[in-house]
């Protein structure tokens, strides 16, 4: 018995030193982390200077990458910020981050990634770095299971980066830096002409080598995912804000089509959304491109891969009627 006390206390202690060594580093900028803390800083400001009602767009990179936001403003005679950066920090952080540019009476779309709507609530690599180190806030909002998991699953050499704290200056270079991000939130310079032959290789990778996604398999009805859904959409409905969801762009693949559950998931992720008292505008089918549409991923398309998307986008909305 004495000794289950004294192994159940060190248990205890362990756990207490190691997350005080994590959280010892919270705060403190990594390189990993920089282009999205660029990115959100950007689009933060841009939300700023807008006065009134607007549209925000907030999901990941396939977002960022795969809608015109100008064109979007000129459809519809609202300004709009693209809050969309990176699908690698997770559902959690992308709404706490939509939460800190939506003002009161503002249209929110969102064509969040498929996979977020199965987020299992185990945080990944790229959520706890941007987390510890630029939103430790974001911490709180996190189900208790998710803050273990977290302190837990943080590794060494991410400890060491943080208190080596070797972000801060911004990135300029290169296709991920601030300065590729237009005056309304989207990603510039997707055109062909700066589309290397190894970024179009590894688009054909992800189709002919990589394995197609297996949202349908992976999909659950209890997924952590839609109770932080329900959380922002009920957030935004206090503020008047209306949130419409709608499909991702993803490289079409035969798979979404001949698997059975793939097949169901792209048909009947719209009613799952609606089953719960949510929007959900478009079908998944129409936002899938041919691979040559494709920048650098399976979900980040070229300019007129982009153009093509959002003019999909508008049709769909107008048909909606909710966009006004």
């Amino acid at each position: 018995m004495r000794f289950l006390i004294w192994f159940v206390l060190f248990l205890a202690g362990a756990l207490l030193v190691w997350s005080l060594v994590v959280w010892g580093q919270r705060g403190n900028p990594t390189r990993m982390s920089q282009w999205i803390a660029d990115a959100y800083s950007k689009k933060e400001r841009i939300a700023q200077s807008i006065p009134g009602k607007k549209i925000v767009i907030a999901a990941g990179s396939n977002a960022l990458f795969g809608v015109n936001s100008q064109m979007l403003s000129d459809a519809f005679g609202l300004p709009v910020v693209n809050d969309s950066v990176n699908a690698g920090i997770e559902l959690p952080c992308i709404l706490y981050m939509a939460k800190r540019v939506i003002s009161q009476g503002d249209i929110v779309i969102m064509p969040l990634e498929h996979s977020m709507y199965a987020y299992s609530g185990k945080p990944g690599v790229q959520m706890i770095d941007f987390l510890l180190s630029r939103e430790p806030g974001c911490f709180g909002t996190l189900h208790s299971t998710e803050q273990f998991y977290l302190l837990w699953h943080v590794a060494i050499d991410r400890i060491i980066d943080g208190y080596l704290s070797q972000g801060g200056e911004p990135v300029r270079e290169g296709i991920y830096g601030v300065q590729n991000i237009d005056e309304y939130g989207d990603q510039t310079h997707t055109e062909v002409k700066y589309r290397s032959e190894a970024m179009y290789q590894d688009v054909l990778k992800s189709y002919q080598i990589n394995p197609p996604y297996t949202y349908g398999k992976d999909f659950s009805q209890n997924a952590p995912g839609w109770e932080y859904l329900k959380e922002f959409t009920r957030w935004c409905k206090e503020r008047d804000a209306k949130v419409l969801f709608m499909p991702a762009t993803l490289m079409r693949h035969q798979s979404y089509y001949d698997d059975p559950k793939e097949r169901w998931f792209h048909t009947h992720i719209a009613d799952e959304v609606r089953s719960r008292g949510w929007n959900y505008i478009g079908k998944s089918y129409d936002y899938m491109y041919d691979e040559r549409l494709y920048f650098n991923t399976d979900s980040h398309l070229i300019d007129r891969g982009r153009t093509m998307r959002t003019e999909q986008m508008i049709m769909d909305l107008n048909v909606s009627g909710m966009v006004k």
